[in-house]
């Protein structure tokens, strides 16, 4: 991997600041954004979902704010998912706090946690948890500095390291990413993701972005990225020596929108 790939990233991050710059403002007009009640995972699922009228999620809302979502999609493989209805993703509001607590099924006596803190409707910082009865264990921190047209987001889960640079077009929009990955303290691959074919409807995932990382990132822009294509570059390669080609991962999404141009993640389905 190039060090200048690394050295331009640890840059961004430094000069960010988490409080002071108001030049990226996501989620704050709370009030104006979408709130759906419906959505297909095919549509929302940053893995691939095959299409399925009974598959969607089901979104509940108070006071402007999500509360609760029904519906929870598990990956085993990539080939492998398992989809079930009624497990609920439960939103509590303290002050600037959010806690999203992703419950399981009756049978699972633990589940995970994820506590948020907030300013300006922004989260500053995240710890994941998970939890079984009075056992706590942390297992990711996470914070977020905002710059000039650029998010920067600092994830530390067990070992591994992950420094990732979301930046902004003049009109609001994603254009890339770049995500450094570490592995006890060593790099590990380098991946940058460009976003394109952006539609010019509200975006629908502003209210959602709490819920997980997919939404998250679909959350970031004004408008809606229906192509993006990453690019992986490895810098650890101790069984061979030799570098291996980058990776190379696209993704496309075909939304349906109604007669005002908004994206439906709901509709009937044929």
């Amino acid at each position: 991997m190039k060090k200048i790939l690394y050295i331009l990233l640890v840059l961004g991050f430094s000069s960010c600041s988490s409080t002071n710059d108001e030049s990226i403002t996501v989620n704050e007009n709370q009030t104006e954004d979408l709130q759906p009640d419906k959505g297909y995972i095919f549509l929302m699922d940053q893995h691939t979902a095959l299409m399925s009228p009974d598959k969607y999620y089901r979104f509940f809302y108070e006071n402007g704010r999500l509360q609760k979502m029904l519906g929870r999609n598990y990956f085993v493989t990539g080939n492998v998912q398992f989809f079930y209805p009624d497990v609920i993703t439960q939103l509590s509001y303290t002050n600037n706090k959010v806690q999203v607590d992703y419950l399981e099924q009756e049978m699972t006596s633990g589940y995970r946690t994820t506590s948020y803190l907030m300013e300006n409707n922004r989260p500053v910082k995240a710890e994941k948890y998970y939890k079984n009865g009075t056992f706590a264990e942390l297992e990711m921190t996470r914070t977020y500095a905002y710059g000039t047209n650029t998010i920067s987001v600092y994830t530390k889960r067990g070992y591994q390291e992950f420094f990732t640079t979301y930046y902004f077009d003049g009109n609001s929009n994603l254009s890339k990413s770049e995500t450094l990955e570490k592995a006890t303290g060593k790099d590990k691959q380098f991946t940058t993701t460009v976003y394109s074919d952006f539609d010019n409807a509200k975006n629908p995932f502003k209210k959602l972005f709490l819920i997980n990382d997919d939404f998250y990132e679909k959350s970031l822009s004004k408008n809606n990225f229906r192509a993006k294509e990453s690019v992986t570059e490895y810098a650890d390669y101790p069984d061979t020596g030799i570098p291996p080609q980058p990776g190379i991962s696209k993704s496309k999404w075909t939304y349906n929108y109604d007669n005002n141009g908004q994206v439906l993640l709901y509709f009937p389905l044929q």
